[in-house]
């Protein structure tokens, strides 16, 4: 008799997990899984293009004589810096918003991790216009 309850017991619990499950699932009119074809004649999304043309300009390396002002760059502009991965642009960033704007090379050395080498390497690409966005 206990074993015919037990399995009693576990249906009714499967079958109450089940409707648990189905209750808070969210209702969607495709089956899972199921693709959507685009036809090449719809038009992109609206700013897909403008978000496009942006990346493009800041996954690519800086040109000659293009120079990024430190004093107004975000983390993205400034990982395009030679030697400047995300988390040191951050550093960067960080340290102007509680600081100030740099103004020149000599305060951009007051960033921790900020040293000569890097300071010389930098020099042709950097610009700092004193005024922070």
């Amino acid at each position: 008799m206990d074993d015919r309850r037990a399995a009693l017991l576990l249906a009714l619990l499967a079958l109450a997990g089940a409707g648990v499950r189905l209750a808070l699932a969210p209702a969607t009119a495709a089956a899972p899984g199921d693709v959507r074809l685009v036809g090449l004649d719809t038009p992109p999304p609206r700013g897909l293009s403008a978000t496009a043309r942006a990346a493009a300009r800041l996954a690519r390396p800086l040109l000659p004589g293009e120079r990024i002002d430190l004093d107004r760059a975000d983390v993205t502009e400034i990982t395009r810096l030679p030697r400047i991965g995300p988390a040191f642009a951050q550093r960067i960033v960080a340290w102007r918003e509680q600081h100030g704007a740099f103004g020149g090379l000599a305060r951009f050395d007051s960033v921790p991790g900020v040293g000569p080498k890097l300071i010389e390497s930098l020099r042709p690409y950097v610009m700092f216009s004193g005024v922070m966005p």
